[in-house]
């Protein structure tokens, strides 16, 4: 009798153990996963509000929107027509939404373009300062626009029927 009570601790005993080491084996995995995930996490809300990557990547499809719509002749402020069509290329191809990054190029380089056309009438005491606004808010609204149709068409494009 005390040799099948030894036997039974001795199976108990590698049960307990075999079940230790399983929760020990999934306990690390979950943790493992966990703080995998935790770290993930940290990087994509680290940078969610407004990447320097992306910011850059406007300036380029808004910037070479805007020299496009310029070598359009005769006609004044083509530039403008650009800034959209180069929003509208980087809401197209990029995974996510950058309406922010888009609107700061769009703005910055509408109102330095205006500026810089009308450098001359600048430097001779028109103001400068409200031309800059009144450019930047014209090519903030365009490119934001431009960008929103871009995601809707991506959107479009990936959804599955």
């Amino acid at each position: 009798m005390s040799e099948q009570t030894a036997d039974r601790t001795r199976e108990s005993d590698a049960d307990a153990q075999s079940v230790a080491t399983t929760a020990t084996d999934t306990t690390d995995t979950t943790l493992g996963s966990l703080s995998e995930d935790a770290t993930e996490t940290a990087e994509e809300s680290s940078g969610s509000y407004v990447s320097v990557r992306a910011l850059i990547v406007a300036f380029v499809a808004v910037g070479a929107g805007m020299t496009l719509g310029s070598l359009i002749p005769m006609i004044p402020f083509t530039a403008f027509a650009g800034i959209p069509i180069g929003s509208f290329l980087h809401g197209l191809l990029d995974r996510e939404r950058r309406y922010v990054e888009t609107a700061v190029a769009g703005g910055v380089l509408a109102g330095l373009a205006v500026v810089t056309s009308l450098l001359p009438q600048v430097l001779a005491g028109l103001d400068g300062t409200r031309l800059f606004a009144i450019a930047a808010a014209v090519g903030l609204v365009l490119a934001v626009v431009g960008h929103y149709f871009g995601r809707d068409l991506r959107d479009g494009l990936t959804r599955e029927l």
